[in-house]
């Protein structure tokens, strides 16, 4: 290791005798290599492990968690296989997102019209979407994910889209710090 100005930089050194005609060691050969892009390369790769490891295990909560509910209000097999196929598939299409972000978030709006795309579609559109940019952290995303599924799915089985002209109009805006508070989004769904 060598550390000149705070850059800090990493070698690997060999060793070999030199050896004459009859094998005798008559002196050493060294060779000094840098190998501090191979270094940083680990180092981050361990890091990438340890965010991949935690982002799993949460994810494996997320889904234990809607395995227990989409039970607990499931009358058959066959039932909780639809429910909780479906809501696996509302959770993919958020980390699809996510993933394609990068990780570092997702827009509402994409999000939002990713998660209603099958209303959305053809002349027959029975859902409008409406808002302000808008980036939503991971966490936020996926739970944002999850309930827009839900609210869908009780719509299509007893609200406005389980009628023929029933329509759903989802609207989104960003609310003003209170004294001493944070910005919020009020989402609507009508």
């Amino acid at each position: 290791v060598s550390v000149k100005h705070g850059d800090t930089r990493w070698y690997e050194l060999h060793v070999e005798p030199l050896r004459d005609s009859a094998g005798a060691v008559i002196g050493v050969a060294c060779a000094l290599f840098d190998v501090t892009e191979r270094k940083t390369g680990e180092s981050h790769l361990r890091l990438l492990m340890r965010e991949l490891t935690h982002r799993s295990k949460n994810l494996l909560a997320v889904i234990q968690a809607m395995a227990r509910q989409t039970a607990r209000h499931s009358g058959s097999i066959e039932a909780f296989l639809d429910a909780f196929g479906a809501r696996l598939q509302a959770l993919a299409t958020s980390h699809d997102l996510l993933v394609q972000e990068g990780w570092y978030g997702a827009s509402l709006g994409d999000l939002t019209r990713r998660q209603l795309a099958k209303y959305l579609d053809g002349a027959a559109a029975r859902v409008s979407v409406d808002g302000p940019p808008i980036h939503l952290k991971p966490a936020a995303a996926q739970s944002y994910g999850l309930a827009l599924h839900e609210l869908a799915v009780n719509a299509e089985r007893y609200g406005a889209l389980s009628v023929p002209d029933g329509r759903v109009a989802i609207a989104w805006s960003l609310k003003p710090a209170a004294a001493g508070g944070e910005e919020a989004i009020e989402i609507l769904w009508s």
